[in-house]
């Protein structure tokens, strides 16, 4: 079994049996959630993504809170929708009273856990131009790597929001 270099990454092919064994996959992602401090400057960093504000929600301790290990939460929970098919979705946990005293590290691709979110463009230029122009802070320059080209910028709360374009369409998953 041999393998092909693309733009430095090695392309292994799927060993034979592997694509026919019945396992269950997941379908598509569904949301991130972000605790925020400034809800109003992340929803309208989001909308700039083409996020719509889809609806607000208060947790007040109770099923939720105790879902998420903390049984005395009280949150604002909002949600912003990006329509698909499929739809996805970015929820944003604001607290009250605020969390002081948390670390806010800015964008840092060597932190472990969560790294950045890639959502896909149809025109990688025109989306970096916009946000640009509306004020989000660009990590990087566009640069071309296995097939796409990409772009990473400053989100909510120093997160990472990578743009994707697909160089060549026809090998692109569809929905």
């Amino acid at each position: 079994m041999g393998s092909d270099c693309v733009d430095g990454v090695e392309q292994v092919p799927v060993p034979d049996g592997h694509e026919e064994a019945p396992v269950p996959v997941v379908r598509n992602a569904d949301h991130v959630t972000l605790a925020v401090h400034d809800r109003d400057a992340a929803i309208a960093t989001l909308e700039l993504f083409g996020f719509r504000l889809d609806h607000v929600a208060t947790i007040d301790g109770g099923v939720p809170a105790e879902y998420m290990g903390m049984p005395d939460m009280r949150a604002e929970h909002i949600t912003l929708a990006l329509d698909g098919p499929p739809r996805f979705e970015i929820q944003l946990l604001h607290f009250e009273p605020e969390a002081d005293g948390l670390p806010n590290e800015p964008s840092n691709f060597t932190r472990l856990g969560f790294n950045h979110l890639a959502l896909r463009v149809d025109d990688l230029d025109a989306m970096a131009t916009d946000l640009e122009a509306n004020g989000v802070r660009p990590l990087n320059t566009a640069m071309s790597f296995i097939g796409r080209r990409l772009q990473f910028f400053e989100g909510p709360e120093g997160t990472t929001i990578e743009l994707v374009e697909w160089l060549d369409d026809s090998a692109a998953p569809t929905a």
